[in-house]
């Protein structure tokens, strides 16, 4: 938006001329200069009694025309990622106005919200006085937007002020000398701006003053009848030795700003909220005063008799929130388009042997074994393929008229391939189930699951770790969103199935982040397909409800190896797939439970003559079976 400043210092310049052409001594003499206090003071009066302050915007305003404006996030890092305001952008008072001129986008109103509107109020002044316009803060803060996001007022209403003062106290206030301010008078606005940012919101709770309220200068920022507990809002009184100062007509060089102590006497300024105040308190302090907003305001003072002001019930919402920190471009398509496919129906798109034979006819197989195993049998009318040359075979050599089938030694490889070809647009692909494992006993390296059907994991655990969980910042993709996708799918097919063995990792579990894809009560030990528990220090994304950027694809690390397991490892085979298409380092457990705890399994079990069978080999004319 404009500067507000271009004006503070046309204003200063016509002044300084007015003041020299009207001198009737001489007129050419320039009149003394005004002092770096007086235009910070006049800067500053001009705002918080102006019709700009304290400019609050209500939550449901916001949330009717969001895209008109540019929201500004100052909470933690933190609580920005686990829920804010659509589009709106992180930031923090201490780098606010490094981001306005870098990272935030101009050209829209502005936003600032906070927990609950009181670090919003001190960002929204400094905004002011740097020259910005058309600048708002979010009324009670992200309170206000969503009931996930409540805890800030909900917990700190309270009737901490048992004997509120009546009387007027303002007839033992007393002149004092300004504060000297150094700095250029003609842009000291913007210098102190960001001088009490970078200091942070100075703050203070009425139960640190309440037992020595002389040791401070206390501003009761309400109407005159209000003060006094004779106005509409219910307030009763004032805090005891508070003085009266009327919004919008006070505070000003000729509006008792000499009354306040310049002698480091720390000052305490309430209102209603702490919201009005917060902007008062950073007015002060760029004036050189020891400020402080009271938190919470009369809210936390007599809540039970406010009956305008008040926190409530009609003030909470529950808008839409995004959640994890944000990503580039390239990121947000890759992550989209893969997490529609991993949370849709045709995830993970498995069919039988059985099926497949039943239905060959209408069916395009793909055989991604050595040729070796291929040339030595393969089901009837199978092509032959391998990741690496998989989108160079669909082009030529292999129709896509038919519904696909992808066939590896044991399914877990065929799930790298699975996923590629959803989201290059192939429609009704599916994954062999269990490999040619399960299609014929007579098939190479069919014991490939019965050799690797274990009991890895003696002792499981199964308490939710979850809650150790925090977000993390996304890859970076390079590339363009509008291709991204075919990018990273040929990237990750040239890099191969990626998979690793249970006793690879057991010795070293801290070094990785793994993700047990079972449903809760499975990752727990509760579930009824047998599970013991999890690998320790893992934590549970639920299949077909967890891998997406508003889902927990944020909490994923991007610093360090991220392994992925299921059941089989023919499902985590298409999510890790996925996961190193966003840019993460991800592995498949290899084999997934049936490595861990094959015993104990009741259900997704590799049996032999269960889930094996005896259908009919091909072998490539010139091999010898």
């Amino acid at each position: 938006m404009d500067k507000r400043w271009t004006w503070l210092v046309l204003i200063l310049v016509a002044l300084m001329a007015f003041a020299g052409c009207s001198s009737d001594d001489d007129p050419t003499v320039p009149p003394p200069a005004q002092s770096s206090f007086e235009n910070m003071a006049e800067a500053g009066a001009a705002y918080i009694n102006g019709p700009d302050c304290p400019g609050l915007i209500a939550a449901t305003d916001l949330n009717g025309d969001l895209a008109s404006y540019t929201v500004i996030d100052i909470r933690s890092p933190q609580d920005y990622a686990k829920g804010h305001i659509p589009g709106a952008i992180n930031s923090s008072l201490a780098t606010l106005l490094n981001d306005l001129t870098t990272t935030i986008p101009a050209g829209k109103p502005y936003v600032v919200t906070c927990y609950s509107g009181q670090s919003a109020g001190y960002a929204k002044i400094a905004m002011e006085m740097a020259g910005y316009t058309e600048v708002y803060s979010l009324k009670w803060g992200m309170s206000s937007w969503s009931l996930e996001t409540a805890y800030p007022w909900n917990d700190n209403t309270a009737d901490l002020l048992t004997n509120p003062e009546q009387t007027d106290n303002n007839g033992d206030l007393v002149l004092w000398d300004y504060p000297t301010l150094t700095g250029d008078p003609s842009t000291i606005a913007q210098e102190r701006a960001a001088d009490i940012l970078t200091s942070g919101f100075q703050s203070i709770s009425y139960d640190s003053i309440k037992d020595n309220l002389g040791d401070y200068f206390i501003i009761n920022y309400f109407s005159q009848d209000d003060y006094l507990g004779q106005g509409t809002a219910g307030a009763p009184g004032h805090i005891p030795g508070a003085y009266q100062f009327t919004p919008k007509a006070s505070l000003a060089m000729d509006e008792m700003l000499d009354n306040l102590p310049n002698d480091g006497t720390p000052i305490v300024v309430y209102c209603w909220t702490g919201q009005n105040s917060a902007q008062v308190t950073g007015y002060l302090n760029m004036c050189g005063y020891n400020a402080y907003s009271l938190l919470w305001g009369a809210n936390a003072l007599y809540y039970s008799d406010l009956t305008a002001n008040a926190w409530g019930p009609s003030q909470q919402n529950d808008f839409a929130m995004e959640v994890g920190y944000p990503a580039n471009d390239a990121f947000t398509a890759m992550s989209e388009a893969g997490s529609t496919y991993l949370n849709g129906p045709d995830c993970p798109g498995i069919i039988s042997a059985q099926d497949v034979y039943d239905n060959l006819a209408d069916l395009t197989v793909i055989d991604l074994r050595s040729q070796v195993d291929y040339d030595a049998g393969h089901i009837q009318g199978a092509y032959h393929s391998s990741l690496g040359t998989l989108l160079a075979d669909m082009g030529s050599t292999i129709p896509g008229d038919k519904a696909i089938v992808v066939a590896c030694y044991t399914g877990q490889t065929a799930g790298h391939a699975k996923i590629a070809l959803e989201l290059m647009g192939y429609a009704e692909v599916y994954s062999l189930g269990w490999g040619m494992a399960s299609w014929s006993s007579e098939v190479t390296m069919q014991n490939y699951w019965t050799n690797n059907c274990q009991n890895n994991l003696p002792s499981p655990n199964a308490t939710n770790e979850n809650v150790n969980l925090v977000y993390t910042a996304y890859p970076d993709l390079a590339g363009q969103s509008a291709t991204i996708v075919e990018q990273q799918v040929a990237a990750m097919l040239s890099a191969g199935f990626k998979g690793v063995n249970y006793t690879d990792i057991e010795g070293d579990l801290q070094d990785y982040f793994i993700i047990n894809y079972f449903g809760y009560d499975d990752y727990i030990g509760e579930g009824t397909s047998g599970v013991p528990g999890h690998i320790p220090g893992a934590y549970q994304f639920t299949p077909q409800a967890s891998m997406a950027m508003d889902e927990m694809l944020g909490m994923i690390p991007s610093d360090m190896p991220v392994v992925v397991y299921c059941w089989t490892g023919q499902h985590s085979s298409q999510v890790t797939a996925y996961l190193n298409m966003c840019g993460y380092e991800a592995y498949s457990l290899k084999f997934g439970s049936n490595n861990l705890f094959y015993e104990s399994l009741t259900a997704h079990k590799w049996v032999v003559g269960t889930t094996t069978n005896s259908f009919p080999l091909v072998a490539t004319p010139g091999v010898v079976n």
